[in-house]
Parts: C-alpha cells; structure tokens; sequence
C-alpha cells in the first residue's frame, strides 16, 4: 500500500485529489466523520483503533487541513516511521477571533494542528498566502496569518500546488448568453460565514444598483428569514446547486463578486472564471492572485467602491471574461495540479522510512 488518503468530506476539492493519487498510486481512503461534536469523538476512537491495527500498511499518510485528528495521525506517522502529506487550505492558516474562525481560536486544537505541521514530511498549501500574510481587507488593523505565523517552529519542507479546475468542465457553450447578472456563491447558513464570506456587503451592494438583476447562490433563505435579514428586489437567493445546475448560472452571468474577509485558494472564483465571469474581488489573500488583470479588486470594505467596481466589470467588454477564462486555463488547470502532486509524491516513496526528526 502506498498511500493512507484521510479525508472528513467529499467536497470537490478532496475527491479531486483523492482522484488523481488514485491514478497513480495504490491508495486507501480512510473517511474521519467530523459532522458534530459526538460523532467526532467517535470517529477519533475509531481513527486510533485504525491506525493501531493497520497504521503500518501505508508508507505515505496524506490529508487535507491540519486539525485535531491529524495529530493523532502525526503520532502514528512518527511511531511507525511513515511520511505524512498536509494539504494546507486556509481553515489552518486562518484565525478570526470576531467570527470564531480558524483552528487556532481553540487553544488545544490550535496546538493540535501547530503538532500535525511540525511533524509532516511536507506541507502543500493551495497557494503562497498560507504560508504567511497580512490582510488590509477585513479590519482596521492588519491582521497576520499563515502557518509560519502560527507556528514557526515548522521545518518541513513547503511546496506550493495550486488546486486544479476541470476546464473542460467549467466552460461556456456557445447557445448561453452573457447577461448583466451579478453573482455569488458560497455556503451560509450562519452569522459568522454570513460575514466572513462577505454575504453582507453583496446585499448592500444590490440595494445600491437596483436596476441591475443580482443572484447568490448556497446562501440559506430560511437562516435569513430567522436572522431578519431582508433582500431586495433584484436580489435573487438560489439554494445551494449541484454542479451541472450551478455551471449554468456561471455560464449566464456576466460578473462574479467575492467579497469574502478571508479565504485561501477560492474554487468559485476559478470555476466562474472559466466560464467566463468577469471577476471582481475583495483584496484578501490569493483573490487579486487569481483575477490579475482580468478583473477588479476591491481594496477596502466600502459599499461605494464594490459599485465603483461592479460597475466598470457590467460596462467591460466580453473579452474580459475570455480573458479571465485564459488565465485559470494557463495557470491552475487539473493537469498542472496533477503533474505536481505526482512528481512530488513519487521520490517520498523510494524510501520506506524516515527519522523521527525530518
């Protein structure tokens, strides 16, 4: 056995990884169930029971995030002399005390996740912002973040590997047309993702361009609706889609806004770019990264410079959004991420163990 794949979900992102090792490696997937506080308990008793009885099988542990069970598997990995792979991106480089986001907002789960990092073989953040960064974005007053700011005791080796999009997938077809829509996507269904993912400002924003058709999509009607959080006319709420039903809303808008206080590397953002969206983004993180000169960022959290910008992306011609399709293609397409990860996933299995300080 090569490769133990830990995952807690199947989000795209882990599937799209879990997919490509598969391809290449033989690979186990090893699901952690961490949707509430008992099952997780369990599902750690259940982790260690793994790990005691077949932890030695695999010569590679890989997951995504560092967090309290991928210390216990940082323990096994040092025990048994394996390697161990933490694709970092963003929950583990991220801390917001105002909206309890993060690891490190709990004192023993930060310090879970500052042991997982410290013991990897190598570390994969999605992109060079966690590692370290300073957002102007979200406050004030700077905020740092990234895992050497967290924790700069690591030594592992980081390597930077983006994740991948399937632009075949994420395309336009010639029968849609491009609309003056405005759209968001992200998942909320609480106060704090409400304002971290910047669900807040995209509201304003509507009810200060009410001549223009506005859409999210993944946000909860019902948690708004017990929030007293009212909406616009123009503001259509879409619950959230799968992937075919949301590729035809991305094919049809004309502007994609994310407007988020903190994220890492956005998977909207790409997606929507892909199919030709043009991108207007908040300056946080890797966003301005993503868009480069294809769209247009918001520098401060002000209402009247997210229309300023919407604005100029409603009047740019169709080019724009072809050109913003471009860049995801050139730079963060599926195969570029694949061929990473499998040159630099290949050389840790030419050797059967490494020493209790790599």
């Amino acid at each position: 056995m090569d490769i133990y794949y830990f995952k807690t979900s199947n989000s795209s992102f882990i599937l799209t990884d879990k997919n490509i090792l598969e391809k290449h490696f033989s690979v186990e997937t090893y699901h952690i169930n961490n949707k509430n506080g008992k099952q997780y308990v369990i599902a750690l008793l259940k982790l260690l029971l793994f790990l005691l009885t077949k932890g030695k099988k695999a010569r590679i542990y890989f997951i995504r995030f560092a967090d309290w069970h991928t210390a216990l598997i940082a323990f096994f990995k040092i025990i048994y002399r394996k390697k161990l792979v933490i694709v970092v991106g963003g929950f583990d480089a991220f801390h917001f005390p105002a909206y309890a986001y993060g690891v490190y907002h709990r004192k023993f789960r930060g310090w879970c996740a500052k042991y997982a990092l410290r013991n990897a073989s190598l570390i994969l953040p999605n992109s060079p912002c966690l590692i370290e960064y300073t957002n102007n974005f979200a406050s004030s007053n700077p905020i740092k973040g990234g895992i050497r700011f967290f924790e700069p005791r690591i030594k592992s080796p980081i390597k930077v590997i983006y994740n991948g999009f399937d632009t075949a997938y994420w395309a336009t077809t010639p029968s849609r047309e491009k609309k003056d829509i405005v759209m968001t996507v992200a998942i909320v269904n609480n106060m704090n993702t409400f304002y971290l993912k910047g669900i807040d400002s995209f509201i304003l924003l509507a009810c200060q361009m009410p001549e223009v058709s506005f859409k999210m999509v993944g946000v909860d009607k019902i948690f708004l609706s017990r929030n007293h959080i009212s909406t616009p006319e123009n503001l259509e709420i879409i619950d959230l889609l799968p992937h075919p039903q949301l590729l035809d809303h991305y094919q049809t808008a004309k502007v994609f806004c994310i407007f988020s206080l903190t994220e890492g590397m956005s998977n909207v953002l790409c997606e929507a770019m892909l199919c030709e969206c043009i991108p207007v983004g908040s300056n946080v993180t890797f966003i301005p990264e993503i868009i480069g000169d294809t769209g247009f960022i918001v520098y401060h959290k002000a209402v009247d410079e997210m229309k300023q910008q919407v604005g100029k992306a409603l009047q740019s011609d169709a080019e724009l959004g072809k050109k913003a399709k471009k860049r995801i293609m050139e730079n963060y397409a599926l195969g570029i991420r694949e061929k990473s990860l499998t040159e630099t996933i290949l050389p840790m299995l030419t050797y059967k163990s490494e020493n209790h300080n790599e």
